[in-house]
């Protein structure tokens, strides 16, 4: 059974619940408009069981946000991983990517949403797995490879494959695209390849 990131099987289910509830609410109404009683009223805790786990909304957000990152991160670093040529590396992770989206659309499109507002809170350990990073270094490797453009910068590069997988991601979690998971695959790697093709 899927288990999200988020949720640890030594979690308590008062704060199972809560997560569950606060990420849902987080990524349909966003952060401002979400507050505490909202989250305890949805997940039928009080507000003294959510303070019982965490200080404060920020603090749950921000707990919310590091272990769907995380996450993310680890699934793409592994997909970059299992392969050496670029054309294969980058399937592999769009696959990842898809089926991160598949498996929970809502803690991806929360990681990436919340970025900027959360990035700079981050912990040390989270903050040297950039998802950013790592795909500037799978691009990098592509050039070296003479499979990616050396006459496009490399930071608009980046840009680019980020931008369009992001987008991607939102257009995934309000539903309007439809097709199969290995479609939308071979679609995204299609386009990334143009787009950063010599």
């Amino acid at each position: 059974m899927f288990q999200p990131a988020y949720i640890s099987e030594n979690d308590a289910p008062a704060k199972k619940k809560i997560l569950m509830v606060a990420l849902k609410l987080f990524v349909e109404r966003g952060l401002g408009e979400t507050t505490i009683r909202d989250i305890a009223a949805e997940s039928g805790y009080t507000n003294p069981a959510l303070f019982k786990h965490f200080e404060n909304k920020e603090a749950l957000a921000l707990h919310l946000f590091e272990c769907c990152y995380l996450a993310l991160f680890q699934a793409a670093s592994h997909a970059f991983a299992a392969q050496e040529r670029y054309k294969q590396r980058q399937r592999a992770v769009i696959e990842a990517f898809v089926q991160a989206l598949h498996e929970d659309s809502a803690a991806v499109l929360f990681a990436q949403e919340n970025l900027r507002q959360f990035w700079p809170k981050v912990s040390p350990a989270i903050r040297r797995h950039s998802i950013l990073g790592l795909i500037r270094t799978m691009l990098e490797d592509g050039q070296r490879e003479g499979s990616v453009t050396k006459d496009v910068d490399i930071e608009i590069l980046t840009v680019v494959w980020i931008g369009t997988v992001q987008q991607f991601a939102r257009v995934w979690y309000f539903g309007n695209y439809r097709k199969k998971q290995a479609k939308i695959v071979t679609e995204l790697q299609e386009i990334l390849m143009r787009a950063v093709a010599v």
